[in-house]
Formats: structure tokens, sequence, C-alpha cells
């Protein structure tokens, strides 16, 4: 064994747990040149959460919510931050005796450091904070397509031959985002409209995910 090996890091922190939970705020920048930023509090002083369109964590981010809401004990949303990147972790406890307690964690790492913050969350309060923070920053009437979106006819946009009409159609859509205005989850909406609770899971399939464009 090598005896020189520097020793791994080790977290450990200690906190009693709340009478009542904390509110739970999530809310998202509007798309600023390729860019959107993502606050969730008490974890976020600050937006702590910057998402690139170049790795577009919007319908990861989707996923990850349905799997909470459908019962998942632990699901991750990663984010590319360019250069570096988050984990946004959530761990689900069972819903009664020792093991009642649901946390979400963001996990932030880069060459030189790793950053551990958590706070304690019930499942629902964790779907419906992300997934109405992020429809208030889609359905915002500023939001920009511009700024975000890619062009309506990505697919078909690179058959344009002529120089100056290919360079016309991407200056009308500069970046290659999702088409956020677009993105919704039918599944997460029936299970917030039906009060769902902590510890109930959904008792149907899931309606597929809405995003025309995608």
């Amino acid at each position: 064994m090598d005896q020189t090996a520097e020793p791994a890091p080790i977290f450990d922190h200690e906190c009693q747990h709340l009478t009542s939970l904390q509110p739970l705020e999530v809310a998202f920048t509007l798309p600023d040149a390729g860019w959107i930023w993502g606050r969730v509090r008490p974890l976020h002083q600050l937006y702590g959460l910057p998402c690139s369109y170049i790795y577009d964590p919007f319908g990861e981010m989707m996923s990850w919510l349905e799997q909470i809401a459908d019962g998942a004990m632990a699901a991750t949303w990663r984010i590319n931050h360019e250069g570096h990147c988050s984990r946004l972790q959530f761990y689900g406890g069972r819903g009664t005796g020792e093991d009642c307690s649901d946390f979400l964690f963001h996990i932030q790492t880069d060459p030189a450091i790793t950053r551990v913050r958590g706070v304690e969350v019930s499942r629902r309060q964790l779907v419906e904070s992300f997934y109405r923070g992020f429809r208030a920053m889609a359905d915002d009437p500023a939001y920009s397509p511009h700024e975000w979106d890619r062009h309506p006819h990505y697919r078909s946009i690179h058959d344009i031959e002529d120089d100056e009409e290919y360079e016309a159609a991407y200056a009308t859509h500069p970046y290659n985002g999702l088409p956020l205005r677009r993105l919704t989850s039918p599944g997460i909406e029936v299970w917030l409209s039906e009060g769902a609770s902590v510890d109930r899971q959904l008792a149907f399939e899931w309606p597929r995910r809405s995003i025309a464009g995608g």
C-alpha cells in the first residue's frame, strides 16, 4: 500500500432537523446570449447554477423531476457549466419511522475544488418549486427565443446552399437550445393538480412530455 498517498477529503457536517421545512424558492433568469442562471434558496443566495445552451440541461431537468414525482429514491440532474459541473442530487426517505426525510444536495466540482450544499425538502416541494420556477421563466412575456432557442427549422437549415441565406437564417436564432416555452411535462402537471403527497407515487402511465421541435 502506498503510504504517501494523500487522504481523501471527508465531508462531515451535522445539523438538527427542523420542525418545519424551509421554503424552497427556485428561480431562473431570462436567457441572455445563450446562458440562463438558476437559483435555489436556501442553497444559493445568488444565482449559483449557470446553464449553457451548448449543454442545454432543461430536458434532463424534466426527466429528473419526473423520476422524483414517480417515487424514485434517488435521482440526479447534471449540469455542464462549460469547464466545471454541478449535480443536483435528490435522496428520498421512506416517509415513515427513522427514514422519513428527503434531501436535496448541490455538488459543484471543478479541477480545484468540490463544494457540497444540502437542504431537507419534501418530494412535492422540490418538484413543484423547480417546475413552477422554470415555467415562470419560460412563460415570461419578456422571454426572447433569440437568446436561447434553436431555429424552428434547425434540422433542415443545413440544406440551405446560398451562403447569405444561410447566415441570415442563423442570425435570427444564433443559439441552439431547446424551445423552452414548449418544454412541459403533462405528467408533472397532473401529479401536482391532484395534490400529490410526500409519499404518493403516480398510479398511472406518464403522459408523453411535450416539446415541439426538440
